[in-house]
């Protein structure tokens, strides 16, 4: 009987034993999940990469053959102007075309975490406290990032 008795606290120490203790864990502190900056940069170069880096200057006037009669051209002129006036206006671009508007929506789905970690790369008297970066597509389309100084005191 005594043999049995060993025999079972044997077991028994050896299931304690065995049997892993949990200690309390501190827990893991994570990382802010950061933006993808490599996709937003692509997809910004994708719709800005055919707009113009400086807009396109008017055409020259055009020389004007003024040997018509004043009155047979009279009639003409006037609605010759207002067509005119609307193919200048769309030639122009008074308005933003679809291209500037497309460049434009992905500029300002860029986050501005990725704007200023690329910028960090500028000349350090470029890296002042509270520095802000302007984009302008068009006149209707300017978007603006505002970075911190990554100078340490």
């Amino acid at each position: 009987m005594r043999k049995v008795e060993i025999a079972i606290i044997c077991l028994f120490s050896l299931v304690f034993v065995a049997m892993p203790v949990k200690l309390p864990q501190r827990p893991q502190l994570m990382a802010p999940p950061r933006p993808l900056c490599a996709s937003q940069f692509s997809l910004v170069n994708y719709a800005c990469a055919a707009l113009p880096l400086t807009p396109f200057s008017p055409p020259p006037p055009r020389n004007r053959n003024h040997s018509r009669s004043r009155s047979r051209s009279r009639s003409r002129s006037r609605s010759n102007s207002r067509r005119r006036s609307r193919k200048h206006r769309r030639r122009h671009g008074h308005r933003e075309t679809e291209m500037q508007s497309y460049c434009c929506q992905w500029l300002k789905q860029v986050d501005t975490e990725c704007v200023c970690d690329v910028l960090v790369h500028l000349p350090t008297f470029l890296s002042r406290p509270n520095h802000q970066y302007t984009v302008v597509v068009d006149d209707t389309c300017t978007v603006n990032y505002s970075c911190g100084g990554r100078i340490e005191p």
